[in-house]
């Protein structure tokens, strides 16, 4: 998710009064995006080409919202028309001209119901977060054939090779470049998480190919999916799509945590009204001393995104799906502090870690609402965290991208990283000034061990 509050060419904002949203996929940010004008914002910034493409972007992004495969869209409605005319051109022969002795109409009637099979069926959530081919050429085909048109990396939003830039984790972002350790140090930077359960159902919500799919089949289809992650630890967009991976690879690194304020959703309600505000007091609550600016932009947060569900979260889990849910995302309960059990539902008996998975959230910090605040209530500094996060995701990228690296994958015909490195997703793309800061940084650190 991108910058809620920054500079701009017409108003400098102090960089310890900007604010950053480190958007958890599936927990309620979008809305933010939208309260704080960030579209808008992005459009204007951009040229005549990347205006087109980002006010289509953002356009394309609310309609998925509402729609996993989008039929009422202005899309479909000029293919509609189109098609329409070819058919009467077609059948008037208002259009003479012929290509390969075909009619040109035909072509235009073809091409209109391209652009309508391929936005409705193809371009949509299910298919390219699920089919993983169609994934891995979208990740090619937004970043070369399209220029890289729809990125918006000054803002953090938009897309490219790397995935969603809205859906990146904090560690990708140092990682990239796309936030140095300087800003993460300064600024305040907030993220949401729910309940694992809870955020399964609004996963299966957005991203089942349809009413057919029951939530069983969706969730054994889904660990399924999320098989390079639980087996290698793969967290690159090319292996496993951002709304597979837990929440805390969003908001930690290594077990330290990344993000300052991380807020739990089932509890920005208390931020709504005064009453709320005495009941967080009495409460151990994610959102009682909040940094000021993150409690004013979460104060009476619209939810615009919601989707109607027939039932309620805690309906749709059977003993199986529950447990599956938990395997996937037994972590997350241990970071953020929720209950394994649903006490809605005591029919169901609450699972339990095994011992590898007990001493791995072991090595977890838990989770803060401010995290860079120390006990004398100054903000402390965690540059050397950051630094650290982003040389190792470096190392991680410069050592897949090495002749080695690919040597190594046709050896062994590992299909899927000789494709990367053949559609130059492993092509390094850090922003210049990003390294030029972390050489200096090295450089000051040598010159002191010296």
């Amino acid at each position: 998710m991108p910058w809620l509050i920054k500079s701009t060419p017409e108003k400098e904002v102090p960089l310890s009064e900007h604010l950053f949203f480190v958007h958890v996929p599936r927990c309620g940010g979008t809305s933010l995006m939208q309260h704080f004008s960030v579209p808008q914002k992005v459009i204007d910034s951009r040229g005549p080409l990347g205006r087109l493409a980002m006010k289509y972007f953002f356009l394309r992004y609310k309609t998925l919202e509402k729609a996993n495969f989008p039929i009422k869209t202005r899309e479909n409605a000029f293919c509609t028309a189109l098609l329409l005319i070819a058919l009467a051109a077609y059948s008037t022969n208002a259009i003479p001209y012929t290509l390969f002795g075909i009619n040109v109409s035909v072509y235009v009637g073809g091409l209109s119901m391209f652009i309508s099979f391929f936005t409705t069926i193809i371009c949509t959530a299910p298919v390219i977060g699920r089919i993983t081919p169609v994934h891995r050429w979208y990740l090619w085909f937004v970043h070369y054939p399209l220029f890289r048109l729809c990125e918006a990396i000054d803002w953090c939003t938009g897309t490219n090779k790397h995935g969603y830039i809205m859906h990146l984790t904090a560690p990708k972002l140092l990682g990239y470049g796309y936030v140095t350790p300087h800003q993460m140090d300064n600024m305040c930077s907030l993220a949401i998480v729910r309940n694992p359960y809870s955020r399964m159902v609004s996963i299966y919500g957005y991203n089942r190919f349809g009413k057919g799919e029951t939530f069983k089949m969706f969730v054994r289809r889904w660990k399924k999916l999320m098989t390079p992650y639980l087996l290698r630890g793969e967290k690159e967009e090319w292996y496993t799509p951002c709304h597979l991976l837990p929440m805390f690879e969003f908001t930690h690194s290594n077990g330290k945590q990344l993000v300052q304020s991380v807020v739990k959703q089932e509890e920005l309600k208390f931020l709504k009204t005064k009453e709320g505000g005495d009941k967080l007091r009495q409460e151990d609550s994610t959102v009682t001393n909040l940094p000021p600016l993150v409690r004013d932009a979460l104060l009476g947060m619209p939810h615009t995104n919601r989707r109607a569900t027939s039932k309620k979260w805690f309906d749709y889990y059977d003993q199986e799906t529950m447990d599956l849910a938990y395997q996937m995302y037994h972590t997350d309960f241990q970071v953020f502090g929720y209950d394994a059990a649903i006490p809605q539902r005591p029919d169901l008996v609450p699972p339990t870690m095994d011992r590898r998975n007990i001493l791995g959230a072991t090595k977890f910090h838990h989770f803060s609402r401010n995290s860079c605040m120390g006990p004398d209530n100054l903000r402390i500094s965690n540059a050397d965290l950051f630094r650290s996060v982003t040389k190792e995701e470096r190392c991680k990228m410069i050592l897949r991208s090495s002749t080695t690296a690919l040597r190594s994958s046709i050896v062994t015909l590992d299909k899927a990283e000789i494709l990367a490195s053949v559609a130059g997703i492993r092509h390094i793309s850090i922003l210049k000034e990003d390294s030029t800061e972390m050489d200096a940084s090295s450089a000051r650190e040598n010159k002191k061990d010296d």
